[in-house]
């Protein structure tokens, strides 16, 4: 006699668990899906499998090809075509799991009150075009399948809920299945309800903290974990216990495996999208080869768009590298920049052609990752259903690609092995165990099915199908949840009333909980579901007595207090020994600015490479204006030749020229607006600019002039020789024959500096004038801030109109900072490193201030640049040092 095969079926079981309690051979637990395959591959009809997106394509091509302006959809089909077909295939393969054929009513009074959706189902259903099969289609053709006189090889079916709770065509199937000499029964099922337990905790960490100390107080080979949520803070716990971790990862989209496709078919489109190309270029398994990535991101680093000198430095470099050649740099110029999509919409064909690329660099790296190798199965299931279409919208693109490319909830650390057993719903539970614990309780969900509007219901029961009622669909959902119960004498619920800082909704499945418990008297049963679930809520701060015993849920323990432990701020001085590799041999500006204003930042950023990431570097807001108007004026200025003013409309030429090379990011959607504005104040601007050098006898001569100058010093380690470059925005001459430096700054606000015209501290303007004079000293020769944004120049000089009085003379400035550079480079140098700041708000009241202490020493002051510094969180500035 051959082996008994016993099958368990419930609508819920197709993730569960096969036998916990009493495993053996011979014994399945399934439900609708396994259950399918199941038989279908007893009777020898498997077939291949086909994606939900695939089949997707194949819909919608089957709706465009009946679509009239007259029909029901074709509104929503011209408007989102992918979307469209994702609800219409929805709701035609919940019609057809229920048996349905396609037929409707054939009589006229029952074909007049036929819905529009049941009207475009048939005859999307009747229409020409291949539609590969699904599960509900296999569930459809089981009646027939049946029929077969191959063996089952099953002897006994076992259901886990009621016969008469299931859809009409699984007890057809069941009847069916009972011809063949099956035992089809159900499973008898304890009515006795759990003991309910319900820890409601303010966030996730005070729940985890309670979950792992239950879990640490027992054996738990009788206990049943269901993870309705993800545990990355409970495991925290866990492990923190010596427990194994419960390793249930969060539904993300935004792993770095799943962003290539999305933001390669992002950054191919016309506006670029200079934030989302970096970001693209920064992936760790970026299809561009790293050396190509490095050079490009530092393109875009310094001009955030693509055609800029820059951007073709960057290519010129990748054709000489190596390891990758001209190709490389033609292949990534057409991509990201001279032939960038044009429009909202793009013939599928294209989109191909530019994906062969990233479809034979996926290749590439899949053959060294192997973890590659489902993107590049992605990539090519995209390529087919894009393939299909003769036009396709961005949004639509999108569409298709977010289909193809699920949220995953894969963790990226192992599951380890555990007594107790996991679950993902309770409804799963089969069985019986003494405790089960329901973290994450208030995600739970079940999805019974469609909502079917009640005359569709109606209608389709002339044709003999019977679809499910959303009031029994729901009742279903909960009835299975109560039996499940039934399975456990303990129900732990943990409850987390924010998540995230939003306050959780309720969990309806609790009152059902609660009003299957048994009531000990008339007044409780008498009592609102609400009280009475009230009254079984606990706290965390209600579970521990006076004296620390700590009691839930039949598990206890004595808690001992911990020692109190009081944040200690970051060091604020550092003293890490003489160190002569500290010493500066190279200084731009900015270096500078930032060596004297907090070496702590200067030594993390320049001796110890500490900084941002690439991607996070590319210029925004005010960084980005500021460099798109100096490209601006430097175009010009060789643009006019032998003129001195440029006329507006040309001004307007030049910007139009430069926005996609140095300020892609004002061309996109939804910067309109900004973008004119931006457009108007430079064009005005500029203007003035070049007007008011030309009315105060100022020659422009150079525009971004580059300079590099030793600067001598003397120090207590002995002589210091440090490089200073940099480039000086504008340089002229005036009618004196005095040389003329000008820096354009772009900021919302003019007030900071003027403050340092009139105050004597425009270290930059004195910097640059020594820098282009010969000889160790500066002059006092004119120099001006001009305010882009404000189209107004900041001066002690009466070139530039209305003249400030400035406190200090530039020479004056220039020697005070260089005993300041001295005095920084020896402390570095010392092995001194100091987080300016955190001294400044940590000392005495009775004590100097930084600034009154710099220049009573004569030493030039420079405030910490901690408003734009990154490294705040290391000097504990910024963050929770504790």
């Amino acid at each position: 006699m051959g082996a008994t095969l016993i099958v368990e079926f419930g609508w819920f079981l197709d993730r569960a668990p096969w036998a916990f309690s009493n495993p053996g051979l011979n014994r399945v637990r399934v439900g609708r899906k396994g259950f399918t395959n199941l038989l279908l591959t007893r009777l020898g009809l498997t077939r291949p499998d086909t994606t939900h997106a695939d089949r997707v394509g194949q819909y919608l091509q089957r709706l465009l090809s009946i679509d009239t302006d007259d029909k029901w959809f074709h509104g929503s089909l011209a408007v989102d075509p992918w979307s469209t077909a994702v609800e219409l295939l929805e709701a035609r393969d919940d019609a057809v799991s229920n048996g349905w054929s396609g037929a409707l009513p054939a009589d006229t009074l029952s074909a007049a009150e036929v819905s529009p959706l049941l009207r475009t189902l048939a005859a999307v259903e009747s229409a020409e075009g291949d539609l590969s099969p699904a599960l509900a289609d296999d569930i459809r053709g089981l009646p027939a399948a049946l029929l077969s006189p191959l063996p089952l090889g099953i002897d006994q079916v076992i259901l886990q809920h009621a016969e008469s709770n299931f859809p009409r065509i699984w007890r057809d199937i069941f009847m069916l299945l009972r011809g063949r000499g099956v035992l089809v029964s159900e499973k008898a099922v304890s009515g006795a309800q759990p003991q309910l337990h319900v820890l409601t905790a303010e966030t996730e960490w005070e729940a985890a903290e309670n979950v792992a100390r239950w879990l640490a107080c027992g054996d738990n080979t009788k206990t049943a974990v269901v993870c309705s949520d993800h545990t990355s803070v409970l495991d925290h716990y866990l492990a923190d216990r010596g427990l194994p971790r419960l390793v249930v990862g969060a539904s993300s989209s935004w792993r770095a495996n799943d962003q290539i496709i999305p933001l390669f078919f992002e950054v191919i489109w016309g506006p670029i999208n200079v934030r989302l190309l970096a970001e693209f270029l920064s992936l760790p398994r970026t299809p561009v080869k790293r050396p190509a990535s490095g050079y490009l991101l530092q393109a875009l680093k310094q001009a955030p768009g693509t055609g800029s000198e820059a951007w073709f430095e960057a290519l010129d470099k990748i054709a000489d590298h190596q390891d990758l050649g001209p190709s490389w740099a033609s292949d990534i110029d057409q991509l990201f920049n001279t032939s960038l999509i044009d429009g909202d919409t793009a013939p599928g064909s294209v989109l191909v052609e530019k994906a062969a690329w990233l479809t034979a660099q996926l290749r590439r790296l899949a053959k060294k990752k192997s973890a590659l190798l489902p993107t590049v199965e992605q990539l090519l299931q995209v390529i087919d259903l894009l393939s299909t279409v003769p036009e396709v919208s961005r949004p639509d693109v999108r569409r298709i690609v977010s289909s193809v490319i699920t949220p995953q909830s894969n963790s990226i650390v192992a599951q380890e092995a555990s007594p107790w057993m996991r679950l993902a719903h309770l409804s799963e539970l089969s069985d019986d165990v003494d405790y089960v614990l329901w973290w994450g309780f208030k995600d739970a969900t079940l999805t019974p099915g469609r909502r079917w509007e009640a005359h569709d219901v109606a209608t389709l029961e002339k044709v003999g199908i019977s679809l499910p009622v959303p009031e029994d669909a729901a009742a279903f959902a909960i009835q299975q949840t109560l039996a499940s119960a039934a399975h456990c004498k303990n129900l732990i619920l943990i409850e987390v009333e924010q998540i995230h800082g939003a306050r959780t909704e309720g969990q309806g499945l609790l009152e059902a909980l609660v009003s299957a418990q048994p009531t000990t008297s008339p007044d409780d049963a008498a009592k609102p579901l609400a009280d009475r679930a009230r009254e079984l809520r606990s706290t965390p701060d209600e579970l521990t007595t006076a004296d620390g015993l700590w009691v839930f849920a039949g598990r206890s323990a004595q808690l001992v207090a911990a020692p109190q432990l009081l944040p200690t701020l970051p060091a604020a001085v550092y003293d890490v020994g003489a160190n002569p590799s500290f010493r500066p041999d190279q200084l731009s500006f900015s270096q500078l600015s930032k060596l004297l204003g907090c070496s702590f930042a200067w030594v993390l950023e320049k001796k110890a490479n500490v900084h941002s990431t690439d991607a996070a570097l590319i210029p925004s807001d005010n960084t980005l204006l500021g460099i798109f108007s100096h490209k601006v004026v430097e175009v010009l200025h060789k643009q006019l030749k032998a003129r001195a003013v440029p006329e507006k409309e040309e001004i307007h030429r030049c910007i139009s020229a430069l926005l996609p090379q140095y300020a892609a990011e004002l061309l996109l959607p939804g910067q309109q607006r900004r973008h004119h504005a931006i457009v108007g104040i430079l064009i005005d601007s500029v203007h003035t600019f070049f007007s008011q050098l030309s009315k105060g006898g100022v020659t422009l001569q150079e525009v971004e002039q580059d300079f590099k100058k030793n600067l001598e010093l003397v120090g207590s380690q002995g002589n210091y020789q440090v490089a200073v470059s940099g480039c000086a925005d504008a340089v002229g001459v005036d009618g004196d024959g005095r040389q003329v430096v000008i820096d354009l700054k772009w900021t919302n606000h003019a007030k900071y500096r003027r403050e340092e015209v009139a105050g004597g501290t425009a270290l930059q303007l004195a910097l640059y004038q020594w820098a282009l004079h010969e000889g160790a000293d500066t002059t006092d020769d004119p120099t001006a801030y001009y305010m882009l944004k404000q189209g107004s120049f900041i001066s002690a000089d009466s070139h530039f109109g209305q003249p400030l009085r400035s406190a200090v003379k530039p020479t004056d400035l220039w020697d005070s900072a260089k005993k300041a550079i001295t005095f920084s480079i020896d402390e570095v140098v010392n092995g001194r490193v100091i987080a300016t700041q955190v001294v400044e708000d940590n000392r005495a009241e009775s004590e100097p201030s930084r600034e009154t202490a710099c220049r009573d020493s004569g030493l030039h002051y420079v405030k910490p640049p901690c408003r734009f510094c990154e490294l705040g969180v290391l000097c504990g500035l910024k963050g929770d040092f504790s």
